[in-house]
C-alpha cells in the first residue's frame, strides 16, 4: 500500500526560475571560457525539452503547485515544457517597464480604510496588475463587470493610492552637505509651482528638488533622527527619518 505523498508542492514560476538561472549560469560560464582561455566557442544551448511527471495542486492562494511524482505513484500528469532562444529585445518587448511605472509600489502597500483583500489582489494579479500604478490605470466599473471585484473597494483602494506615501529614504552627500531623500508616491503637489511641506522633527526644511516619485530636503545641521511629515496636496504622510552620524564624525560608540 502506497503512503499519502509527502513531498512538496513548488509554485511554476518558482521552478521555471530556478531552472532557467541554472541555464544563464551555464551561458556564464561559456563566456568566461571564451574571454578567459581564449578557446573558441565549440557548443551552445539552444533548445531544451523537459517531461515532467507530476501532481498539479492549487494552493488556497490561487497558485498553481508541481509536486513531482514519487516512485510507484499513479495518476500524475506529464507536462512537456520546451525552451528556446530569444533574444534582448524580446524580452523588453513583452516585458513590463517597472521603472517606467508612474507608481511602481506593489499593491501589498496600499492603506486606506478599505485596502483589497486576498482575493481582490489574486483577481488582479490574474489581470496583470501588480503595481499600484497598474491599479490607478483601471476603469473600477469594467473591472467589477469583468473581474467582479466590488466597485466600492476598488474606489477606496484608488482613493489610497493617490495618498502621498514615503516608501524607502537615503542620505545622499552633495557639494559637503548632507541631504535626505524621501522616496515614495505622489510627493510632489499637482498645482504648478507649489512645493510640498516638509518637517523633519517637527521642524519645516527645505525642499531641493521635488518630484512625484521623490523629495530632495535639506536637514538643519542639529538634525540626526526622528519623526518626519510631508504634506502634498492637502494629504498628509509621515514617518521617521534617520541621518545617521554626523558628518566628519565616526559612526562608532564613543
Amino acid at each position: 500500500m502506497i503512503g499519502r505523498p509527502t513531498g512538496r508542492g513548488f509554485p511554476v514560476e518558482e521552478f521555471l526560475q530556478a531552472l532557467t538561472a541554472q541555464l544563464d549560469r551555464a551561458q556564464d560560464a561559456l563566456a568566461l571560457k571564451v574571454s578567459g582561455t581564449n578557446r573558441p566557442l565549440t557548443w551552445a544551448l539552444k533548445d531544451l525539452s523537459i517531461d515532467l511527471h507530476v501532481f498539479v495542486e492549487v494552493s488556497d492562494t490561487g497558485k498553481v503547485l508541481w509536486r513531482s511524482a514519487g516512485p510507484n505513484e499513479q495518476g500524475a500528469s506529464t507536462v512537456h515544457l520546451d525552451l528556446t532562444t530569444i533574444t534582448a529585445p524580446m524580452v523588453a518587448e513583452n516585458s513590463f517597464a517597472y521603472h517606467e511605472d508612474v507608481d511602481p509600489r506593489p499593491l501589498e502597500q496600499l492603506g486606506g480604510a478599505a485596502p483589497l483583500d486576498e482575493d481582490d489582489a489574486r483577481k488582479l494579479e490574474w489581470m496583470g496588475v501588480r503595481t499600484v500604478g497598474q491599479l490607478r490605470r483601471l476603469d473600477p466599473l469594467q473591472v467589477q463587470a469583468v473581474m467582479n471585484i466590488p466597485v466600492n473597494r476598488l474606489q477606496a483602494a484608488l482613493a489610497a493610492a493617490a495618498e502621498p506615501a514615503v516608501v524607502h529614504q537615503e542620505v545622499i552627500e552633495r557639494d559637503g552637505n548632507r541631504l535626505l531623500a524621501l522616496h515614495g508616491a505622489n510627493l510632489a503637489p499637482t498645482a504648478k509651482g507649489s512645493v510640498p511641506e516638509v518637517r523633519l522633527a517637527g521642524t519645516p526644511v527645505e525642499v531641493v528638488e521635488q518630484s512625484p516619485r521623490r523629495l530632495l530636503v535639506r536637514p538643519l545641521p542639529t538634525h540626526v533622527g526622528g519623526p518626519f511629515e510631508v504634506i502634498a496636496n492637502g494629504k498628509r504622510t509621515a514617518g521617521v527619518f534617520d541621518l545617521g552620524p554626523p558628518a566628519g564624525r565616526g559612526g562608532g560608540t564613543p
